[in-house]
């Protein structure tokens, strides 16, 4: 499977244009929180990306000016918790999926990113926020455990301390606190232009060559 191709109208949208795939959470209506339905969506076309062997890489972003405000509780936890179960596996199974990817991933954050969409901003290797983003993990608060794949990778990332800032104390931080931080890498104001800049010195390289510069970057943590 190569070329451009495009799988647009649904929830999860998926375009693929000079082996960079664009990755889009197309549910603004409600800031793009995932319900169980998306997340498999989403496994299942990054599962289909990873398959091609042509992409240099992912690009993961949300529509309608926000990132996600992570996986979308309402009604599910307290009215079915067999389904409220099935959410988190497919949440925790889809962020190790996207981590996994042999092509270089990059985060297009703008607006909310909230629980697991912190988690899968965190799992892309490159993360570009907009000044309009805010981030935080309130899990505690819903009396919610947040899988521990999740709060190892938060804490590699910012810390100990910071990590406790986001689950214990529940706070949401500004692209300004969120870059000082590591949470994300570069804030600007257009993070799609900024991306631009970055995937423009990969589609010249080849796929070998993406590959195993990831995955040196990812053997060594931050």
């Amino acid at each position: 499977m190569a070329g451009d191709t495009c799988r647009s109208g649904g929830v999860i949208d998926v375009k693929v244009r000079s082996r960079v795939a664009r990755v889009t959470v197309n549910r603004p209506e409600k800031r793009n929180a995932l319900t169980v339905g998306m997340w498999a969506d989403l496994r299942r076309a990054l599962e289909e990306l990873d398959d091609r062997g042509d992409l240099v890489a992912v690009v993961l972003r949300g529509a309608g000016g926000s990132f996600s405000a992570g996986s979308d509780l309402e009604g599910v936890r307290s009215s079915d918790p067999e389904r409220f179960g099935e959410l988190q596996e497919l949440a925790e199974s889809t962020v190790l999926r996207l981590r996994d990817l042999r092509s270089a991933t990059f985060a297009e954050i703008d607006g909310p990113c909230f629980g697991a969409g912190c988690s899968l901003a965190l799992a892309c290797d490159v993360r570009v926020c907009s000044p309009r983003s805010r981030f935080g993990i309130p899990v505690l608060r819903h009396g919610i455990v947040y899988e521990p794949v999740h709060v190892q990778r938060l804490v590699e990332v910012v810390g100990p301390g910071p990590a406790g800032l986001l689950l214990y104390g529940g706070e949401e931080w500004t692209p300004q606190e969120a870059v000082t931080r590591r949470l994300v890498d570069r804030c600007s104001e257009d993070p799609a232009s900024a991306l631009e800049q970055v995937l423009a010195g990969l589609t010249s390289a080849t796929t070998s060559t993406i590959s195993a510069t990831t995955i040196s970057i990812r053997a060594h943590p931050r």
